[in-house]
């Protein structure tokens, strides 16, 4: 099974909660975000989020820049305030 990684697509599909990451194990994605919902207790939670399969999915880290570089596509590049993340 592989292993994937879920988080909101839009601005507007943010929690109020904070809780805009969640990773969870199934066969396909579709698998994995029933999994991650049945976590949150909240069926349906994570409809319209984007997903990645983190078996082929870059680094969350390369050479210091985080996750949200603007030099990489796979991952968001907005903070919460909608600015650039650090990074190059």
């Amino acid at each position: 099974m592989d292993t994937f990684a879920f988080y909101p697509a839009r601005e507007e599909q943010r929690r109020a909660d904070g809780l805009n990451f969640a990773v969870a194990v199934g066969a396909s994605a579709s698998a994995a975000r029933v999994v991650a919902e049945t976590l949150l207790g909240e069926p349906n939670a994570l409809v319209g989020w984007s997903s990645i399969d983190l078996t082929s999915a870059p680094a969350t880290f390369v050479t210091g820049l985080p996750v949200g570089a603007r030099a990489q596509s796979t991952w968001p590049n907005l903070d919460r305030g909608g600015s650039f993340m650090r990074g190059t």
